[in-house]
């Protein structure tokens, strides 16, 4: 059985073993064609610990399980990617998007509910929009489209909003949100120019993106440890 196309895969769906090629970096379908942009994912495995430190060193009562469960999934993402990044076919590119999508949705719920204190029906109802806003954008935008990455458009707009809103309502939350925010849109565009300058730096510049991610993630952890929330419900 291949690791690259295993049966119950191929089976399932033969398109879901074919190949992805969305980087720069990738030159050939060989293993490690990608070594710098798996390598990076390094970042998310010491942003996740980073994040546990951190947790661990406060002796208050003001993190939750909701936290400790966005910070467990910030190395998956780097494990997912790293998955995808090496064996480079279309199941594994969901081993990549899944949990970053599944971070996002923690974290949505977790500001709706405890930095704003949006009720049980609005906080779902800001999930689903932006769960099927993803999805589609995932399904039905060409792929060649800023090169794959369509599907982080919901979350950069969303991140915006939130930033703004929390910016306007609890400013000590709202400042360090919206540097998390700031990196995010430098990773996007790092991850956005990798083909277009690809001609000029042969490693292109998606392992950027894994690098400012993975930064990313530990400074919206380290707001969720830090900030008392409204609610712990």
């Amino acid at each position: 059985m291949s690791v690259v196309c295993p049966w119950f895969i191929a089976a399932l769906d033969p398109e879901l073993c074919r190949s992805v090629d969305h980087y720069c970096e990738r030159a050939s379908p060989a293993f490690d064609a990608e070594a710098i942009n798996v390598l990076t994912n390094l970042a998310f495995l010491v942003a996740g610990f980073a994040a546990w430190r951190l947790r661990v060193s406060q002796l208050d009562e003001r993190g939750d399980r909701l936290v400790g469960l966005i910070i467990f999934i910030i190395p998956i993402v780097g494990l997912g990617s790293m998955l995808f990044h090496t064996i480079a076919v279309r199941w594994a590119e969901w081993a990549d998007v899944i949990p970053i999508l599944v971070f996002m949705l923690l974290y949505l719920w977790f500001v709706a509910r405890r930095f704003l204190g949006w009720p049980l029906g609005l906080s779902g109802l800001a999930l689903f929009v932006f769960f099927a806003a993803t999805i589609c954008l995932e399904a039905f935008v060409a792929g060649s489209f800023l090169w794959g990455g369509a599907m982080y458009l919901p979350t950069v707009l969303v991140l915006i909003i939130l930033g703004l809103d929390l910016r306007r309502h609890r400013p000590s939350v709202g400042k360090p949100f919206l540097i998390a925010v700031g990196v995010f849109l430098i990773a996007f565009t790092a991850r956005t120019l990798d083909m277009p300058l690809c001609a000029y730096t042969p490693i292109g510049t998606h392992f950027l993106w894994h690098i400012l991610n993975a930064v990313l993630l530990y400074l919206l952890a380290r707001v969720a440890i830090l900030h008392t929330p409204l609610s712990t419900k």
